[in-house]
């Protein structure tokens, strides 16, 4: 545990020391397409999707037909010794389909189709919004590692401002014990910062496929905010619960379908091998459907179909309701975004070049200049943290307005 803090803090010492902290900055844009690119879950959903279209063009084959063979009448006793009163017949068969079994086959398939089609548009609007939001993430990660940075370098200079004024005798030794104090907490805390940066650049590294140990994210200039949807529109996530409610519809007519017997007819030609004659034969095969009428499968569907509509109408809430709460959000995150870097914050960054003044003419105490660059510290903190959430919100809301298509 010892060498991992020690290893931390080296490592957040580098950073501090670097000119170039981190590598060449990967921007948003490129960002999202490299992980459209190469990101194995879109490589699943659009492997999935071919499967489905796969699925759909066999779903309108016909049954085929069956060639047969028969040998009667052989190896027998009697007349029937060796094969000279062999009949052989040869015959073809032919299973033919009732109650609309292809056509309600066809329409299951075709509805699985358009829901991966859109499942597949589902992952790479998700992949977006996470590497959206990975990469605003990463941003934060790397603000907050420059404030701890610059504060461990404040504490620093603080600690030998705060060694010299007792080493004159004009602060008791208790005021450098503190300021070395404070530079402890800080180191500790570039520490934290640095384990965090290395987290958030592993997760946008592995969202967008990138092998670059030091991988930076570009500031961003700002998406534009979604228009609301119009209201004869759907979300992205409401046309999926509609493909799956479609898919639930065209299984019902698949189970009543299936409860329909098929025919099988049957022709053919067969040779009478005593007397060398030949003589044509053809016969039909019907099922009886007395002990199986497919009605557990039928109800099963109507039950899994009368739960597809629910999802459906969930579906829509949810949408309404995720497009809701992102904007509010958003406008709330917009509002601390612009307060806190107004004026305040220019403030706070004078009142601690005022106090640091002030201490080393001896005007003010430690604790004052603490205290300002506490403030200081704080308001930057929520200024990184209000970029952030704007950043969630932006990309939330840009997931909950999805639509195929677009």
């Amino acid at each position: 545990m010892r060498l991992t803090l020690r290893a931390a803090l080296l490592a957040g010492a580098l950073l501090a020391n670097s000119g170039a902290a981190f590598a060449e900055p990967v921007s948003l844009a490129n960002a999202l397409a490299q992980g459209a690119e190469q990101s194995p879950r879109v490589a699943e959903a659009r492997a999935k999707a071919e499967a489905a279209e796969a699925r759909a063009r066999q779903a309108g084959a016909s049954p085929n037909p069956q060639l047969s063979l028969e040998i009667e009448d052989f190896a027998g006793t009697g007349a029937f010794q060796g094969l000279r009163s062999t009949q052989t017949t040869l015959s073809v068969s032919q299973q033919i389909e009732l109650g609309g079994k292809r056509s309600a086959r066809v329409a299951v398939a075709a509805s699985e189709r358009d829901f991966e089609l859109l499942s597949l548009l589902g992952a790479e609007a998700d992949l977006a919004r996470d590497i959206r939001i990975a990469h605003a993430g990463l941003r934060a990660a790397e603000d907050r590692a420059v404030l701890a940075r610059d504060n461990v370098g404040q504490a620093r200079q603080l600690a030998r401002t705060a060694r010299l004024l007792v080493d004159v005798g004009r602060d008791p030794p208790l005021r450098q014990l503190r300021a070395e104090a404070v530079l402890a907490e800080a180191q500790a805390e570039e520490a934290r910062t640095f384990g965090e940066l290395l987290a958030a650049r592993r997760l946008l590294a592995d969202l967008i496929g990138s092998s670059d140990p030091e991988l930076s994210a570009e500031v961003a200039d700002g998406e534009r905010e979604p228009g609301f949807l119009p209201p004869a529109s759907v979300s992205l996530d409401e046309q999926l619960a509609i493909a799956q409610r479609d898919a639930a519809q065209a299984r019902i007519r698949v189970a009543r379908a299936d409860a329909v017997p098929d025919v099988t007819a049957s022709g053919g030609v067969r040779q009478f091998g005593g007397a060398g004659e030949t003589a044509f034969v053809a016969g039909v095969t019907i099922p009886l459907p007395f002990r199986n009428r497919n009605r557990g499968n039928i109800e099963a569907a109507q039950s899994d179909a009368l739960a597809s509509e629910a999802g459906l109408t969930q579906a829509r809430l949810n949408a309404l309701r995720a497009q809701h709460d992102a904007r509010m959000l958003l406008g709330a995150a917009e509002a601390r975004v612009e307060v806190l870097s107004g004026p305040s914050l220019a403030q706070a960054e004078e009142a601690v070049r005022l106090a640091g003044i002030g201490y080393g003419a001896g005007k003010f105490s430690l604790l004052e200049l603490l205290d300002a660059q506490a403030a200081l510290t704080t308001a930057k903190s929520a200024l990184i943290e209000a970029r952030l959430d704007r950043a969630r919100a932006l990309a939330a809301l840009i997931r909950a307005s999805a639509r195929a298509g677009e």
